[in-house]
């Protein structure tokens, strides 16, 4: 089997790659022009495209069984991420339609989901964002919104095989400061909701499930959400991070509850004739952040017979070092 990864240079792009040479999968590496592929695996062939402006992607393809769809644009304004992300993710599937690929491995991400429609536990039946408010939030949940919309519709157009896999927070070595810990202020971390659990999996065994869902027909046509297990509470997690990084300071615990009703109603009042404000501002923003749910990973153990090759003590070795 030959996969091709985009983005396969980031920070999941080349965990999913070792993960795939692990199992034995030729992997081509697409890359942007000037970027570094030092940490990437001596066998991995590199293939240096941009998808927003490169005219040549359909030789990307060639002799290619599996595309695992990596590559998002998280950062900069909101035209940029909707280019790179949604823009770019059409150009590549219609270079794919020229070859002879047929199934995708597409990451998603939870920030599709309309948390305040979810009930009390967050699965891939609950709802998502609907086109009427998902404009509300930021330009990565519209980004990436976007690019499961189109990927599905043209997908359905070939009758290509797709998997949707959704990971929630993704952590590990020099990314563990997540968003859902909260607003930190020079050594103080304002924990909003403390006894709420976090959505989340280490970078190595989220990269796990992809090249699993790569290579195990039983992936084909799921959706599949990607949380180690039901997930560490925010205060203790962050309590692991300020530990374990040696970094003094104070947790203030603040409720949920009266933090959501306070930005409810500034948004009635203060910015209700806003089109966009920051996510600690908006009540969308707070519920995806740190609404107490319960997160459920039965459907990805169950099609796969999947569970985490690395515990929460050893993610948090991989992560930060051995504990002295």
């Amino acid at each position: 089997m030959k996969a091709l990864v985009t983005g396969a240079n980031g920070f999941l792009g080349r965990h999913v790659v070792d993960a795939l040479v692990r199992q034995g999968v030729e992997v081509r590496a697409m890359v942007r022009a000037a970027a570094s592929t030092e940490n990437l695996p001596p066998s991995v062939e590199v293939f240096r495209a941009d998808l927003r402006t490169s005219p040549d992607l359909v030789s990307a393809f060639q002799d290619v069984d599996v595309l695992i769809h990596l590559a998002a644009v998280v950062s900069g304004g909101e035209d940029a991420q909707f280019q790179g992300t949604v823009v770019g993710t059409e150009r590549l599937l219609a270079a794919m339609s020229k070859s002879s690929c047929r199934r995708i491995i597409l990451c998603s991400s939870f920030s599709v989901y309309d948390y305040g429609k979810a009930g009390k536990t967050l699965n891939e039946e609950s709802p998502l964002h609907d086109v009427r408010d998902v404009y509300s939030r930021g330009g990565y949940t519209v980004s990436k919104w976007w690019q499961e919309r189109v990927t599905r519709r043209i997908s359905e157009q070939n009758g290509w095989d797709l998997v949707i896999l959704r990971p929630g927070f993704i952590w590990g070595r020099n990314q563990a400061y997540l968003a859902a810990l909260g607003q930190r202020i020079k050594n103080v971390h304002v924990v909003i909701g403390p006894g709420a659990r976090i959505p989340m999996t280490h970078v190595e065994n989220c990269a796990d499930v992809f090249a699993k869902a790569a290579i195990d027909e039983r992936a084909r046509g799921k959706i599949l959400n990607i949380v180690d297990g039901p997930g560490e509470r925010i205060w203790s997690f962050l309590g692991d991070y300020m530990q374990r990084t040696n970094q003094p300071g104070w947790r203030v615990p603040v409720p949920y509850a009266a933090t959501l009703a306070a930005v409810k109603l500034a948004s009635k009042t203060v910015f209700r004739h806003a089109t966009k404000v920051p996510g600690l501002l908006n009540p969308q923003g707070i519920e995806s952040r740190f609404m107490p749910l319960h997160f459920d990973n039965t459907k990805l153990r169950e099609t796969l017979d999947w569970s985490p090759p690395l515990n929460y003590q050893q993610c948090l070795d991989k992560t930060y070092g051995p504990k002295a």
